[in-house]
């Protein structure tokens, strides 16, 4: 069974839409961890509050989240 055109880019609109969706939500997710570092909260919290094993990672998503700030504040998105 195949979906008519019209319904197949109803679809691709709605997917397009939910991917840039979950694309903002990890960079906001980034920047709150920077966020967070920034006002002291321990790698092991930041770890532990975004359910994250290890907080071996959680430096290189400090740095992340900085560039998409200043992506940001640059008017830039």
């Amino acid at each position: 069974m195949t979906a008519s055109r019209q319904k197949r880019n109803a679809w691709l609109k709605k997917l397009a839409g939910l991917a840039d969706g979950a694309d903002k939500a990890q960079e906001d997710l980034l920047m709150g961890i920077y966020q967070a570092r920034q006002d002291g909260v321990s790698y092991a919290d930041v770890a532990y509050g975004i359910g994250d094993k290890s907080p071996s990672g959680i430096p290189a998503k400090v740095e992340k989240g900085r560039a998409v700030l200043e992506k940001r504040k640059g008017g830039t998105e």
